[in-house]
């Protein structure tokens, strides 16, 4: 147990099975009070969907910074590194399928985690990870200390199975234009070069009124086309990336599961509108993935 803790929370137990829990995901994202981004968007769902779930915070905030005020704080990388370290210690990683990070807070925490999985993922070859490089948005710019993107370029993308930018991201993390359809499918062709096996690029401008996702792999190209809708709430990209894991975790091919969490994600944003809510309504997203008839097909471009 940490030197932290007091000696009042050492304790026994006198009965219990021995049997270690089953986990699926390990998510290692920021967490709110109020409000739904981190591991308060993609947990409700990713349970919602049958999936077991550790989640490790990175910052413990009172709500999204959006508000006039927002409490907590960043999590101190000691303190982000012992949640690791307590994680392997009950062999958390051994046994979970999918580990997927976002939001970290500090280039510290983004430097603990990367420690952490270069001795983690190599004893786990079971072990996906799958990467979503929170670094900022067009409307706002970067929002992370800047040295977290070497951060995610030199050190974490080369361990990634998939990685989830947003189409500014892409463009910080390729020094490329990467907006626009065609733009953003070579910047992310670029950075397949560099490790993951999918590149899965969101929020990339289409037609008038339309949103794409593309998903570039390997072997080939696919694109979804959904309408934009006028609300912006945190905890998209997070909902979404937790839909794709959770629905290839049930058996879905990746197309498949990327079509349902398109589904999902948009249903979610419409929910939130029609109910008149501040924040993101979650709990609607794995219902409207779920619909027998998947709302958004692939096309396949290449």
């Amino acid at each position: 147990m940490s030197e932290s803790l007091d000696n009042h929370l050492v304790h026994g137990r006198r009965q219990r099975p021995d049997g270690p829990s089953p986990i699926d995901v390990i998510s290692v994202q920021s967490q709110l009070v109020y409000g739904h981004a981190g591991n308060s968007a993609a947990v409700p769902p990713l349970r919602a969907l049958g999936l077991r779930v550790a989640e490790i915070p990175t910052t413990l905030l009172s709500n999204a910074p959006f508000y006039d005020t927002t409490r907590g704080r960043v999590l101190p990388t000691d303190w982000f590194a012992d949640l690791l370290r307590g994680a392997s210690e009950r062999g958390l990683p051994q046994r979970a399928r999918m580990l997927v990070s976002g939001y970290f807070g500090s280039v510290g925490n983004g430097t603990a985690f990367a420690d952490w999985i270069d001795g983690v993922l190599p004893a786990c070859p079971q072990l996906r990870y799958c990467l979503d490089p929170v670094i900022g948005d067009t409307h706002t710019g970067p929002y992370v200390e800047p040295g977290l993107e070497k951060v995610f370029a030199e050190r974490l993308l080369p361990r990634a199975w998939l990685v989830t930018p947003n189409a500014f991201e892409l463009g910080r993390l390729t020094g490329m234009p990467s907006l626009a359809q065609d733009d953003a499918i070579a910047a992310a062709r670029v950075l397949l070069q560099r490790g993951p096996e999918w590149v899965l690029a969101h929020s990339v401008s289409g037609d008038s009124g339309q949103l794409v996702t593309l998903a570039v792999g390997k072997e080939g190209i696919w694109r979804w086309t959904s309408p934009l809708l006028a609300v912006d709430v945190a905890g998209t990209g997070d909902v979404l990336m937790a839909l794709i894991v959770a629905f290839l975790l049930r058996g879905d091919g990746m197309q498949q599961a990327i079509g349902r969490a398109v589904a999902g994600t948009h249903g979610a944003l419409e929910a939130t509108l029609a109910n008149g809510h501040e924040e993101f309504d979650v709990l609607a997203a794995a219902p409207a993935a779920l619909v027998d008839v998947v709302r958004f097909s692939a096309e396949r471009l290449a």
